[in-house]
């Protein structure tokens, strides 16, 4: 019994995540996201790029045995290459809430691309301050229970930083685009100052490519893909865009995530799935007659796995690009997600 009431809070610590214990964020809009999955995207773009996604999962999604709501992400990104020494700089900022956690995720980037058959090889690094904070009051089954005692001592610590070091390679070309990472190398492991707590920071992977098809002069269609994992649990994307006019788009994705279970509570592989749909505009023109401006929203829709919480997640984007920082004439953007061409 004394098992079960320490096992209740410790599940959020060691689980505080979205699909199946995976602690990285999932976006619906990967595919405009890339230096928040991978810092070799630094800078490939040739652009000062600003992005901002927020994300609310599992709407008005309220626990049965325990306080708190649907968890919710947001990132924060930057990035921009440097004059003439094809290196890219940049960084971005995530804070989410899930259950009783706050986290916040503090990483600067720098990227050294090299032009490879018409396109860039980047090689890139990320580094900064992963901080989590624990709210026990979100999860009460015992007052009693030691560790809940210990967490609402004035004199003990509820919040903890440790620090986080990414890697990546990126592949940009006009046709297509590729890129590899592994996130959390230090593997920083949350105490609160308790040795009886223990919330690591485990390694994930990313895959993640796309092929660009102009089938006409009007229509682009980017067809997509992004594996996640943990090296335990897997979740995978694939689907595409398709955007008229350079102007428009809309898309489809699906998602799956596998875990297996403890070999204690059947040791047998559970499965999540849904449907996300994608729409998006690209607004503003500047000097150079490019849209600087877009705007997407994701709508996910989940078809199986939904006994503990609610069937669909919210997503927005916006995003921002002054061209040519440095004032070198009007530069190609070729990327899936804002591509335009000389």
């Amino acid at each position: 019994m004394k098992k079960i009431k320490l096992s209740v809070l410790l599940i959020f610590i060691f689980f505080a995540s979205r699909v199946f214990a995976q602690q990285d964020a999932q976006f619906s809009h990967y595919m405009f996201n890339g230096l928040y999955i991978n810092p070799g995207y630094t800078g490939v773009e040739q652009v000062l790029r600003t992005t901002f996604i927020s994300r609310i999962q599992w709407l008005d999604y309220q626990a049965t045995n325990y306080n708190g709501g649907a968890p919710q992400s947001n990132v924060l990104s930057i990035s921009t290459p440097l004059k003439d020494y094809k290196v890219g700089i940049g960084g971005f900022l995530l804070y989410e809430t899930i259950g009783p956690m706050r986290n916040v995720q503090v990483n600067l980037s720098v990227s050294k691309y090299f032009s490879v058959n018409n396109g860039l090889l980047s090689f890139g690094a990320n580094g900064g301050i992963y901080s989590q904070k624990l709210d026990p009051n979100y999860v009460v089954v015992d007052q009693s229970d030691e560790i809940y005692q210990y967490l609402i001592d004035p004199g003990n610590k509820v919040s903890q930083m440790k620090p986080d070091v990414n890697v990546g390679i990126w592949y940009e070309h006009q046709k297509y685009y590729a890129g590899v990472s592994l996130n959390h190398i230090p593997r920083s492991s949350f105490s609160y100052g308790n040795k009886k707590i223990s919330s690591k920071l485990t390694d994930h992977l990313y895959v993640t490519a796309g092929y660009r098809w102009k089938p006409t002069y009007t229509l682009d269609v980017t067809p997509s893909f992004i594996v996640q994992s943990d090296l335990n649990q897997l979740t995978y994307v694939f689907g595409g865009l398709v955007e008229y006019n350079k102007k428009i788009w809309v898309g489809i994705n699906a998602r799956e995530s596998f875990a297996k279970r403890d070999v204690s509570k059947g040791g047998k592989t559970i499965s999540n799935d849904d449907l996300i749909f994608n729409i998006g505009v690209n607004l503003l023109k500047n000097k150079h007659n490019q849209d600087a401006l877009r705007v997407g929203y994701a709508f996910d829709f989940v078809t199986s796995g939904v006994s503990a919480k609610k069937r669909t997640s919210h997503e927005i984007m916006v995003s921002y690009m002054i061209p040519n920082p440095w004032g070198h004439g009007k530069p190609p953007v070729r990327t899936p997600r804002y591509r335009y061409e000389n």
